[in-house]
């Protein structure tokens, strides 16, 4: 089977298929278009689970959608989304979030030179630093990850709708 006709079997079985109402049915998507761009890898499914049942969404239909981050993307997708957010928050390309990762990275490149990783990675030091690496960059990420799931979950949520109704058209439904 190519990954084209997994693609169709996987939308048709699990997004166009399912039994509920063409409203529930797009608003899972739209909902999974949204966690799957947050920086939540490894919990999206149980987050999706309980904004589907706390939305009244359907609980199948943006499970599907939550794969687009995944080990193999999740790199360049957070990068992105971290980029759209500091673009948002730091007006200034050379002030904010940018420069401060740019800088935290050097300064780890260069401690690297001068010691061992992995007896740095026991010391409290090592995670104090990393902690505020990501904190630094918690807000751009989140920020972008949310804008970005908005621009994809809104024209999902309106083509999932559609889809619905000329599948069920076609299939006497």
């Amino acid at each position: 089977m190519t990954p084209w006709q997994r693609l169709k079997k996987l939308v048709v079985h699990q997004i166009l298929g399912v039994a509920d109402t063409p409203h529930r049915i797009a608003w899972g998507v739209f909902i999974g278009g949204i966690i799957a761009w947050t920086p939540t890898l490894g919990l999206q499914i149980v987050l999706y689970l309980a904004f589907a049942t706390l939305l009244r969404a359907n609980k199948v239909s943006g499970i599907p959608i939550l794969f687009i981050s995944n080990p193999f993307t999740a790199v360049p997708l957070y990068w992105f989304a971290w980029k759209v957010g500091d673009t948002v928050l730091n007006d200034a390309p050379e002030a904010g979030g940018a420069a401060e990762v740019a800088e935290r990275m050097q300064a780890a490149e260069a401690n690297a030179e001068e010691t061992d990783l992995l007896t740095d990675l026991w010391t409290k030091e090592f995670w104090q630093d990393v902690g505020e690496t990501l904190l630094s960059m918690g807000a751009e990420l989140w920020l972008g990850g949310l804008i970005m799931g908005l621009i994809t979950a809104i024209p999902c949520y309106f083509l999932t709708l559609w889809g619905i109704r000329v599948f069920r058209r076609a299939k006497g439904r």
